[in-house]
């Protein structure tokens, strides 16, 4: 499985240690030139072999300039990179992004989705602590909403 990334699950599971999940969720990582700016790592460090950065075609350029009006950069480029590629999934975790994804029919996941099947495929042994790590790191999520990502991790 093939996906495309906006900015913030890269930095939300790299700053937990837990940006190999996504080498073992999907085969590869696509990322766009503004995600790839955005996503500032220190000096050194080593791309993993999974995760691309890939141009935007003329189509996806176009895109992009369409929804800058009303995404980031990051978001609206890997939404038009999304549309003309084709791939499996879409990873945003930005509301606005996600609606907008979710209305064009493309398959979207986010940070908690993504480790909610890291879960549920034994490549983390614990969502609830993993999710304490994140929200050191200003991730924040409702109650409800971990509960319910809690029980369909099996935690409850």
């Amino acid at each position: 499985m093939i996906a495309i990334s906006n900015t913030s699950p890269l930095i939300l599971l790299d700053k937990i240690g837990h940006l190999w999940i996504l080498g073992e969720l999907f085969n590869n990582v696509i990322i766009p030139p503004a995600v790839d700016s955005e996503w500032l790592r220190p000096g050194g460090y080593k791309v993993p072999k999974w995760l691309l950065s890939n141009s935007l075609t003329p189509e996806a350029h176009n895109g992009a300039n369409d929804l800058y009006q009303k995404l980031d950069k990051g978001e609206a480029e890997a939404i038009a990179l999304f549309s003309v590629m084709k791939v499996n999934f879409l990873l945003l975790d930005d509301l606005n992004g996600r609606r907008l994804a979710k209305s064009m029919g493309f398959p979207v996941i986010g940070t908690l989705g993504l480790l909610i099947s890291a879960k549920q495929k034994g490549i983390i042994n614990n969502l609830g602590s993993t999710l304490d790590d994140l929200q050191k790191h200003r991730f924040y999520i409702v109650d409800e909403i971990l509960k319910k990502a809690l029980i369909l991790a099996n935690e409850d």
